[in-house]
């Protein structure tokens, strides 16, 4: 292995992480101001919910409500809310991010709430669907998952042409810090020469010549 770019893995990592929180959020949201009405109980039922939040929420509420004009008319969501004293505006408003009176919402105060934080978006959880598990009512991580996607960050010398690369590098480091052993250079100069052939120096500013892997890998992945 070449290199890891440990940026992109942290990156990943905590997107994975505040996907999760994300759509776990918006399901204890959901069950504390439907609850009794409806609970989600399957992936398939959280895929509902996270894409369609207020959908859900008045399907689930008008279906439990038993209230019918005939004729296949179904009630105003609103008015059946207001009739059961479940409070639709401030379920709406969390989802959306917009402000609520915190006083005059006994729901808001039960659930883990972020004050102004949209609700999860369906295109995120899709994004990160792969590396999530839905257990016991709750999604969690995919440790698999996540670890086969993790070894994508890791960076390998494969091909013939990508060992070349690396081995040109590895012996031009080699000659020149066995020319500093004998013919020492001043620091100035040592960065001035790093810097031209895209390489580091093993202090920062001084000691002798390491490989920048980063730049490296990126070279190699081109090839």
């Amino acid at each position: 292995m070449i290199y890891t770019d440990n940026h992109k893995r942290a990156t990943f990592e905590k997107a994975v992480n505040e996907t999760i929180e994300g759509c776990n959020s918006l399901i204890e949201i959901y069950h504390t101001f439907i609850e009794p009405f409806d609970r989600v109980a399957s992936r398939e039922e959280a895929e509902i919910l996270i894409r369609d939040p207020e959908g859900t929420f008045d399907n689930a509420l008008i279906a439990n409500v038993n209230l019918s004009a005939g004729h296949g008319i179904k009630p105003d969501p609103k008015t059946a809310a207001q009739l059961f004293n479940i409070d639709r505006p401030n379920y709406l408003n969390l989802v959306a991010g917009f402000p609520i009176v915190w006083d005059d919402c006994k729901p808001c105060q039960k659930a883990k709430i972020k004050k102004g934080q949209r609700a999860i978006s369906f295109e995120r959880y899709r994004t990160y669907s792969p590396f999530m598990r839905f257990d016991g009512g709750e999604f969690v991580a995919n440790p698999e998952a996540i670890e086969d996607k993790l070894k994508s960050f890791d960076v390998y010398a494969v091909t013939e042409e990508q060992t070349a690369v690396y081995n040109h590098y590895t012996d031009l480091i080699t000659i020149l810090n066995c020319h500093l052993e004998k013919y020492p250079l001043p620091d100035r100069t040592k960065e001035a020469i790093a810097k031209g052939l895209n390489l580091q120096l093993s202090q920062g500013v001084s000691g002798t010549f390491v490989m920048d892997k980063q730049y490296i890998s990126h070279l190699i992945a081109s090839k």
